[in-house]
């Protein structure tokens, strides 16, 4: 059942100047837990309590440029053990709700103070939405004991990109989770890295932040951590790890600031993280040269760039339409799930109510009953 009204924004999602205010409060996100994931079978993944899957940033060299590398992405691809995107979007919030069922006491002390709780990658994306000319996306909500949980589904752009991957699509993604093997290892650990590249394990925060008025818990996984950083205060201590082209023209340059820098900065903003290490490669998938670039960095590159895109767009525009979800999804999950949609070009965000026990459930049965209860579910 579609929605009359309200509707989301006002104006038409074309005129993103709408969203052109002061940036909004976003208080820095506190990590209140973790755990890791490993493969399970051919296509499942393993919940650990535990920060097993997190490693440490090998630099490979001194300063925040280092050149004169020749670090092989290429290598091992043959042997690439993938988690395919299909079997990841099926998980929804699986992980994270693991997280919050071993952890009853800790979810509990911060229920007051949640209204949202997702995964960091949905964020990123509602971010860069104002700017996003071809990706779309469809979101659901459904309300458990007064708190709103998000979750992504695939949309047809999303479906006709995966059904039509390339061998130079598969090459681009193996690319960078080689980089993440080689930053994490020793240099001449060549045993380490004729190992495959397993897309299965990962390390995951589980983090509190405020957005304006909406508190939010939420998962993000995590490439490494810094072992030169003094704190053991996390996030301040993790680092994103991404691969580029080498930049060798202004064009070039103007167009990783206008599409790269964006979407590192939101991944990394959105989680409290203030180191991006990026590694420059060719054609080829060779790396000669790494970078650092401190996420609160980026703002003034993007300026001095002609500002092709503004931080606080992006995040007036998460603000804004989470306030709007909280306003519409009043109905508790037995009752209604609150279905999102917006593809690019579409003046305004679809709204859809659907029925609780619809293909657009996304909350498995045995977290309603595990999971910690509210005074009011009591």
């Amino acid at each position: 059942m579609a929605l009359g009204a309200p509707i989301f924004p006002r104006s038409s999602m074309r005129d993103i100047q709408q969203f052109d205010g002061g940036f909004p409060s976003f208080s820095q996100p506190q990590e209140v837990g973790c755990f890791s994931l490993s493969r399970r079978d051919d296509q499942r993944r393993q919940y650990h309590d535990d920060a097993r899957a997190l490693k440490p940033l090998v630099r490979r060299g001194p300063g925040p440029v280092v050149t004169h590398l020749n670090i092989n992405l290429d290598q091992g691809m043959d042997v690439f053990i993938d988690h395919k995107q299909e079997y990841k979007m099926t998980e929804h919030l699986e992980f994270l709700l693991q997280w919050i069922a071993h952890h009853p006491t800790e979810f509990n002390k911060l229920r007051p103070k949640i209204q949202m709780v997702c995964w960091r990658g949905k964020l990123h994306e509602l971010l860069t939405t104002p700017y996003d000319r071809q990706n779309g996306w469809i979101l659901c909500v459904c309300k458990i004991d007064g708190i709103l949980y998000m979750s992504s589904f695939e949309n047809r752009n999303h479906e006709s990109r995966r059904l039509s991957e390339t061998k130079k699509d598969r090459t681009f993604m193996y690319w960078g989770f080689k980089f993440e093997q080689y930053m994490t290892n020793q240099p001449d650990d060549e045993k380490e890295f004729k190992k495959p590249v397993d897309n299965f394990e990962s390390f995951q925060t589980v983090l509190f932040s405020r957005l304006k008025n909406t508190g939010i818990l939420y998962g993000a996984e995590m490439d490494c951590y810094d072992p030169e950083v003094g704190t053991e205060k996390a996030p301040d201590r993790y680092v994103e790890l991404k691969t580029a082209r080498n930049i060798e023209n202004n064009r070039q340059y103007q167009n990783f600031c206008n599409h790269k820098l964006m979407k590192f900065w939101a991944q990394s903003f959105i989680a409290g993280v203030p180191l991006i290490v990026v590694g420059f490669r060719n054609d080829y998938g060779r790396v000669s040269s790494t970078e650092e670039i401190p996420t609160q960095s980026i703002s003034r590159r993007v300026r001095e760039n002609g500002q092709p895109w503004l931080p606080n767009i992006c995040a007036n525009f998460l603000a804004d339409f989470l306030l709007f979800v909280r306003q519409i999804a009043v109905e508790e999950y037995d009752k209604a799930i609150y279905r999102f949609e917006w593809n690019p070009g579409a003046e305004k965000i679809a709204c859809t109510v659907e029925a609780p026990d619809s293909a657009w459930k996304f909350i498995p049965d045995w977290y309603m009953e595990a999971r910690p209860k509210s005074a009011k579910a009591l």
